[in-house]
């Protein structure tokens, strides 16, 4: 019997884990999310010194979490997101609106597919 609660508690600290982990992603991802979206409406303003400063705060944070990433989520996902946050700097950089723009939106796009993932829902455990 003394098996049995120890598997019981087992279980319920693996579940606990699992939703802190699912909350704590989509609250970091949400506000990487929020920050581009400020950065994108700079952009549009035409002030894109702020726009760069923005999404520098947002890859910062991001790059912060690596550890984090690294170790909860998948690796290609992580480095995705890198990559993309890459391709965004850049066109701020160049100040393309366009291109700006459509990678900016993947970027949050895949931030939150990134969050969506650690979700408790029947789609993620089956």
């Amino acid at each position: 019997m003394k098996r049995l609660w120890i598997a019981v508690v087992l279980l319920c600290v693996v579940i606990l884990g699992s939703l802190v982990n699912a909350w704590y992603a989509a609250k970091v991802t949400r506000c990487w999310a929020q920050q581009l979206a400020q950065a994108q409406i700079y952009a549009a303003m035409g002030d894109w010194e702020q726009a760069q400063k923005q999404t520098q705060q947002a890859f910062e944070s991001y790059q912060n979490h690596d550890f984090y990433l690294h170790t909860l989520m998948r690796h290609a996902d992580a480095d995705e997101i890198l990559i993309s946050f890459h391709a965004v700097q850049q066109y701020l950089y160049l100040e393309e609106t366009d291109q700006y723009t459509a990678a900016n939106v993947t970027l949050m796009l895949q931030l939150e597919l990134l969050a969506e993932m650690e979700a408790p829902s029947l789609v993620n455990i089956l």
